[in-house]
């Protein structure tokens, strides 16, 4: 969530968060529901649509609305999705293609619900796993299965979490993750000036929306579960997505490996050369970065 707010605004905020709540938590927390699923819809970049010039446009059906996807490679290849994260778009992703269309992959990238070019209003992590699923079934239908995930940020859990669900991925890169989302509404409760019991109330509106209850979205809880191959990478100076969470994500996903990078924040890590390459390798099993972890490493295995 950007935090691109003056002072009047949030004491605005902050004073209609406390009267509302002091007439009904319920009405308070609906307000902070739709302001926690709200993504800030920045429009594309001019030089945005020159990263993805090159690629075959679609959309994809998905609950009513339409998704915009791009796909770069011959559609008999094994394919590699790409997701972004909480307000950013598909071309993001775009320094992963290279590499990846290199090592003979079909390479998908799309806009989440709600941002870039794709229809909606509200979204969030449930929805995100969703839509996720529902572009990899569209893809994957007619032409095989997906074979590896790529995501940044929330796009990186809600891959974590669509595979929890059923979603059949062989390899995934998991790159700045997000693993605390319960400690993220209560930061995201502090920094707006919402009361607990509007924030309580926002939670439930939530859960009642998507059909899933907040405590089966730690990604913990159910990371122990999941079969595919992981690299997780995180930049130890990510100032939106503590490098804690990415190492306990990495932790508990059996054999997962952990790559740590310095100096490239939160942002900045999705156009590194060493990451992206990293990516690829792992994928497509070309280097040592896709042998399976040998059980006297620590868990999980340093690779670099």
């Amino acid at each position: 969530m950007s935090k691109s707010f003056s002072l009047p605004r949030l004491i605005s905020t902050n004073v209609r968060f406390a009267a509302a709540n002091l007439l009904s938590p319920e009405v308070a927390g609906a307000w902070a529901e739709r302001m926690f699923l709200t993504p800030p819809r920045p429009k594309y970049a001019e030089s945005s649509f020159f990263d993805l010039i090159d690629a075959r446009s679609s959309f994809v059906a998905h609950r009513g609305r339409q998704l915009a996807a791009w796909r770069w490679g011959p559609q008999d290849a094994p394919a590699v999705l790409l997701a972004h994260g909480w307000g950013g778009n598909a071309a993001q992703m775009r320094a992963f293609v290279f590499h990846l269309a290199a090592a003979g992959m079909r390479v998908i990238a799309y806009d989440q619900p709600a941002h870039g070019l794709s229809e909606g209003r509200y979204t969030g992590l449930p929805d995100f796993a969703d839509a996720l699923a529902a572009v990899a079934r569209h893809y994957g239908a007619h032409h095989g299965a997906i074979r590896a995930v790529i995501g940044h940020s929330l796009g990186a859990t809600a891959a974590a979490l669509a595979m929890s669900q059923g979603l059949q991925i062989e390899r995934a890169v998991l790159i700045s993750p997000p693993s605390d989302v319960i400690g993220f509404s209560r930061r995201f409760a502090r920094w707006h000036w919402i009361p607990e019991r509007a924030r309580r109330a926002m939670q439930e509106a939530v859960e009642e929306r998507f059909g899933v209850r907040w405590a089966d979205l730690e990604v913990g809880k159910f990371a122990h579960r999941l079969e595919a191959a992981a690299l997780v990478i995180h930049d130890r100076d990510d100032r939106m997505v503590p490098v804690w969470q990415g190492t306990r994500l990495a932790r508990v996903w059996p054999g997962a490996r952990l790559l740590l990078t310095e100096g490239l924040g939160h942002g900045r890590i999705l156009e590194d050369e060493t990451v992206t390459r990293a990516a690829a390798d792992f994928i497509s099993g070309r280097s040592r970065v896709a042998d399976a972890a040998q059980s006297a490493l620590p868990n999980p295995a340093p690779i670099y």
